[in-house]
C-alpha cells in the first residue's frame, strides 16, 4: 500500500518525523566487521568459534551508533573480559587497538 506521494506509510511517518531509514544489508555488514576486529585482534579466550564474541559485536555496535566515547568502550570491554569472562586482568593497549579499529569502520549505517 503507498500513499498519495508514492512512499509506503512506514516510510512517509519515518520521513516527517526526521527519522532515516535503516538499510540493514548496509547495518548487517558493518556489524560483521566489528564482529571480525573482535574475532582477530580481540579475542581474549583465544582460538573461539566464529560466533564467541557475537553479543559484545551486538553491544558494541549499538555503543558505536549511539555515539559512546573512547572511554565508555574501553570500560566496557574490560568489564567483558575482566569480570564477565572472569580472566580477571584486562589488556587496554589491545583494547585501544581494537576501539581504534572499529572507529575506522566509520558511523554506524
Amino acid at each position: 500500500m503507498t500513499s498519495d506521494t508514492g512512499k509506503t506509510p512506514s516510510t512517509e511517518v519515518a520521513h516527517e518525523a526526521g527519522l532515516v531509514p535503516i538499510d540493514k544489508e548496509a547495518s548487517r555488514i558493518w556489524r560483521g566487521r566489528i564482529r571480525e576486529i573482535l574475532n582477530q585482534q580481540w579475542d581474549p579466550i583465544g582460538g573461539c568459534p566464529a560466533d564467541e564474541y557475537d553479543a559484545y559485536a551486538g553491544t558494541i555496535a549499538t555503543m558505536v551508533r549511539d555515539t559512546m566515547t573512547d572511554d565508555v568502550l574501553m570500560k566496557y570491554l574490560e568489564w567483558a573480559e575482566a569480570v564477565h569472562m572472569g580472566f580477571g586482568r584486562f589488556d587496554p593497549e589491545r583494547a585501544r587497538m581494537v576501539i581504534a579499529s572499529i572507529r575506522a569502520l566509520g558511523a554506524a549505517p
